[in-house]
């Protein structure tokens, strides 16, 4: 089963390669990665989604998210109501063939043509995972040139103060009181 997760950090070089070092060191697979600013200045959100089927893992996964000093906080949305969308460029050859299936896809609304001259068409393709990956099955019918997917993104339904994140920076000296406590 893939984890999704929304993560809240701190916006500074370094950030992305410590959480996926982080990750990689966990031996976690990285399905998909997205990074961009939020309406917070200096705040970067992240949606990772990592392919583990075993829930221990995946709430240690979180744990140790949490722990890193640049991270404000992570929102675990594998079993939140959510919108995942995906982003996808496709550059095809131009052929009148095409007409039929590019028409087909256009009428159901997860298409557009950003470009297009007497010999290449620039495709932008958004929405679910399902609808990217049967537009690309279609496209992939024909002479594909170039081919560009984002990774997932995702957003919690509704305004519930359950799902909104806490953006609290991690205190660096967070495992030092945790073993001093323990005396």
């Amino acid at each position: 089963m893939k984890q999704t997760l929304i993560v809240f950090v701190q916006d500074e070089p370094g950030v992305l390669n410590r959480v996926a070092s982080m990750i990689r060191r966990r031996n976690f697979n990285i399905v998909s990665i997205v990074a961009g600013r939020t309406e917070q200045k200096q705040i970067t959100r992240m949606t990772l989604v990592l392919n583990e089927p075993d829930k221990t893992k995946q709430k240690q996964v979180v744990n140790n998210l949490k722990a890193l000093i640049d991270v404000y906080d992570v929102v675990d949305v594998t079993e939140v109501k959510c919108h995942v969308r995906e982003y996808a460029l496709v550059k095809i050859s131009v052929n009148k063939t095409y007409i039929e299936d590019l028409d087909l896809l256009f009428s159901k609304g997860h298409c557009r043509v950003l470009d297009q001259d007497e010999n290449a068409m620039l495709i932008e393709l958004s929405g679910n995972e399902t609808n990217v990956e049967s537009a690309i099955d279609i496209l992939n019918k024909h002479d594909v040139l170039e081919l560009m997917r984002s990774g997932k993104m995702a957003m919690v339904s509704g305004n519930s103060d359950q799902n909104k994140p806490k953006l609290v920076k991690s205190d660096p000296n967070w495992a030092t009181q945790r073993l001093l406590e323990s005396y």
